[in-house]
């Protein structure tokens, strides 16, 4: 059998890694268009403020894929796929598959701004080439503007606030981290990282040109008229699923791949997709949506390596969960943060830097933040993955969440794996 992968992050190497398991003798072949061994795109802010060093940003060692007999051809870009011939070209050199896997992620989204293309000082913020660019160029003298204020954004101007004069960050949304935060937690946010990173905010605004000297950026004009001097230009509004080549063959999409949400399998029997690039369903609320998470794309790529070998695991319950930090400050969400309706209602408590927000449905979890006080996400991400109805429970879940919350024969079952 014969499995050719495209893409080697998260879900690209989860989907070898499980065929492997299920497959000891297959012919496993990951293409990946970057120049590197698949890595942890989410450590690339920590690298660019030099926090940890690219050698430890590596997912394995070389050693394990030779072992492992998996081959990674890294700077082999696919640029079109055979269905009929099973066959998928990248260079000059054809790979022949009996089950292959798109795993292609997500590529930047960049709005429309009157001279900025293709200017020497723009960059985006999304793998480990972009972040080594910018890292080379930035220094104590650098005036950099990061357009987003989403997860990407903050990041990099968490990065660069360590590095450069100065930071300003514009975002068309009225709040920062608008995807993972309620308005109310989002001011807290941003005022904590003004404080504490000496960055600039410029919120319900956007860049609509840019002025320049030759190929270089000087500076940007915002929507509102104003103008913030630029050395260097970070491109981090969003990122849209890559979705290109599934598109050129046939391959169902809406948004992102279209794929059986259990077996990761597309309307191509013998295709299978992962990761970023693909659709999935909330189980929270039933929405088709692009969850682009780490941990839903290894659970993904997990899947479809082991349906593509013929085994039988299946993708479990999907939905949002984010654990990140700005400065210190430690950010826990889970599920349906910025839920909308009747049926839906809210706790809230806030002290200083520390905020937890519980989102119900009726009688069920939903939704969570928590800010400086993540000790009991745990027992709330439990809550919500088993749609537990609260009303059983022995105990405040608002309160006093603990696992006393829960009988006996469910407290021994999440200790020891067994009931009493």
């Amino acid at each position: 059998m014969k499995y050719v992968i495209i893409g080697a992050s998260a879900a690209g190497l989860a989907c070898a890694e499980q065929i492997r398991k299920e497959d000891k003798n297959g012919e496993i072949t990951v293409l990946s268009k970057e120049h590197y061994l698949p890595y942890s795109r989410p450590s690339i802010s920590y690298y660019l403020k030099g926090a940890v060093k690219e050698k430890d940003m590596y997912l394995r060692k070389p050693s394990h894929y030779a072992g492992s007999r998996i081959n990674i051809v890294t700077g082999a870009e696919v640029k079109a796929i055979d269905r009929a011939a099973k066959t998928v070209k990248a260079g000059r050199k054809a790979y022949p598959y009996d089950k292959l896997c798109i795993c292609t992620g997500s590529k930047p989204f960049v709005p429309p701004m009157k001279n900025v293309s293709g200017k020497a000082n723009a960059y985006t913020f999304l793998d480990l080439a972009s972040t080594k660019a910018v890292k080379e160029k930035a220094d104590g003298n650098t005036k950099a503007v990061v357009i987003g204020a989403g997860l990407i954004g903050m990041k990099a101007a968490e990065g660069l606030s360590k590095i450069c004069k100065s930071v300003d960050v514009v975002e068309l949304s009225p709040r920062i981290l608008p995807s993972i935060l309620d308005a109310k937690a989002s001011v807290g946010v941003k005022k904590y990282v003004e404080k504490s990173g000496h960055i600039r905010f410029h919120l319900g605004d956007t860049v609509t040109e840019a002025e320049s000297k030759g190929n270089r950026i000087t500076s940007v004009i915002l929507k509102s008229g104003k103008e913030l001097k630029c050395d260097m230009l970070i491109l981090a509004v969003g990122v849209r699923p890559e979705t290109s080549l599934a598109e050129s063959v046939g391959l169902e999409v809406n948004r992102g791949i279209v794929t059986d949400p259990a077996t990761m399998q597309t309307s191509d029997k013998d295709i299978y997709a992962a990761g970023d690039c693909t659709v999935s369903v909330d189980m929270l609320d039933g929405s088709k949506k692009v969850i682009a998470l780490y941990p839903n794309a290894v659970f993904q790529g997990t899947a479809a390596g082991s349906h593509m070998a013929g085994g039988d695991i299946k993708l479990g319950g999907t939905y949002s969960v984010n654990a990140i930090d700005f400065y210190g400050l430690r950010i826990c969400t889970c599920g349906l943060i910025n839920a909308a309706g009747e049926q839906y209602g809210d706790k809230v408590i806030q002290s200083g830097d520390s905020y937890k927000r519980l989102i119900f449905e009726g009688n069920r979890l939903v939704g969570f933040v928590l800010i400086n006080s993540s000790e009991n996400a745990g027992i709330y991400t439990s809550l919500i993955e088993n749609k537990t109805d609260i009303s059983t429970l022995e105990g405040d879940v608002f309160e006093t969440p603990s696992l006393f919350l829960f009988e006996k024969s469910v407290r021994s079952m999440k200790l020891k794996g067994e009931t009493v």
